[in-house]
C-alpha cells in the first residue's frame, strides 16, 4: 500500500513483480511512470486527470510533487475520487464532475486552469465525438503544455489470433479489395483465429487506434509533438495468459523496458499518445 504521503512501500513495489498478483497486470503502473519521468522532465506543477475514476492516480502524482485536479462524468466517481483527496489532505473541490465532450460542463474545472498537463486513461475509446474531446483536451492545458491520452492498440490484433485479427485483416488491410480475392481471403483466416473469441458485445464497443496513423488524429485537432508510448506488453498470444499464469506474466513484464522502439507497436495492447498545445495556436 501507499503510505499517507502518497509515496510506494517497498513490500508494495514488490508486489507489483508478484507473478501471481491478484488483479492481474500492473498495466497503468508502466504508463504512469512514463509520464511521471516527462512531467519531472518538464518540471510540471499541476496536472488534470479526464475520467479520474476512484481516484488511483491521486496518491501517485501528488506523491511527485504535482497538484492534480479531475473529473468524471460518472457522479459516483466524483465522490470516490473527491473521497481520496480529502483522505490524502487534499482540497476535495479539486474535484468535479464533467463530459470531456461538452465544454459547458467544463466551466469548472477551467476556472481552475489552465494546467501544465492532462492525463486521460481509458477515455478516448469510449467518447463518441473524438475531436470535441481532444479540442477540450487542448484547451484545459497551457500553451506549451502536454497531454497523454491513451488509445487501444489496433495493431496489437495481429498478434491476438482471435476476431480482432480477423476484422482488422479485412477490414483495415484488405480495404479497397472485393469480389472472390477477399472472399476467399476470409475463408482461409476463418480457420486460422478464433473469429469468435471476444464475442462481439451487445452494445457499444470501445475504439482501437493505429499508432503508425493516429499522430493525424492529434495534428488535426492542434497538438504538435506527437509521440507513442506502448505499454501493457504481451510475451504471446493473449489466449496463453491464462493457461500460463505466472510464467507469461512475468515474460510480459521484461518486455516493458525493451529498447526496440517498434516492438511494442505490436505487443502492446495500448499506447500512450503525448502530445503538446503549441504556443502560438488558440
Amino acid at each position: 500500500m501507499n503510505r499517507s504521503d502518497g509515496t510506494l512501500e517497498y513490500e508494495a513495489y514488490q508486489q507489483l513483480w508478484n507473478p501471481d498478483l491478484d488483479g492481474g497486470y500492473p498495466a497503468n503502473h508502466f504508463a504512469f511512470r512514463q509520464v511521471l519521468n516527462v512531467l519531472h522532465d518538464e518540471d510540471a506543477r499541476t496536472l488534470v486527470e479526464v475520467g479520474v475514476g476512484q481516484g488511483r492516480a491521486i496518491d501517485i502524482y501528488s506523491a511527485a510533487g504535482i497538484d492534480i485536479y479531475g473529473f468524471d462524468s460518472n457522479p459516483e466517481m466524483v465522490e470516490a475520487s473527491a473521497a481520496v483527496m480529502a483522505e490524502a489532505g487534499l482540497p476535495a473541490d479539486r474535484i468535479s464532475w464533467g463530459d470531456i465532450e461538452d465544454s459547458v460542463s467544463l466551466s469548472g474545472i477551467r476556472r481552475q486552469g489552465p494546467f501544465d498537463s492532462l492525463l486521460a486513461m481509458g477515455v478516448l475509446p469510449h467518447v463518441d465525438h473524438e475531436r470535441a474531446a481532444l479540442d477540450n483536451m487542448r484547451q484545459l492545458v497551457k500553451p506549451g503544455g502536454s497531454v497523454f491520452v491513451e488509445c487501444r492498440n489496433k495493431l496489437f490484433s495481429l498478434v491476438t489470433f482471435n476476431r480482432f485479427t480477423y476484422e482488422f485483416i479485412m477490414d483495415d488491410l484488405l480495404a479497397g479489395v472485393s469480389g472472390e480475392v477477399k472472399d476467399a481471403a476470409g475463408d482461409f483466416l476463418k480457420t486460422r483465429v478464433d473469429v469468435d473469441i471476444p464475442p462481439k458485445p451487445s452494445g457499444h464497443e470501445a475504439k482501437y487506434h493505429n499508432p503508425l496513423t493516429v499522430d493525424e488524429l492529434f495534428y488535426d485537432a492542434g497538438f504538435v509533438d506527437v509521440r507513442i508510448r506502448p505499454f501493457h506488453y504481451h510475451a504471446a498470444m493473449p489466449r496463453f495468459e491464462k493457461e500460463l499464469g505466472a510464467a507469461f506474466r512475468a515474460e510480459s513484464i521484461a518486455l516493458e523496458n525493451e529498447p526496440s522502439d517498434w516492438r511494442g507497436l505490436f505487443l502492446c495492447s495500448a499506447f500512450v499518445v503525448e502530445a503538446r498545445r503549441p504556443y502560438d495556436l488558440p
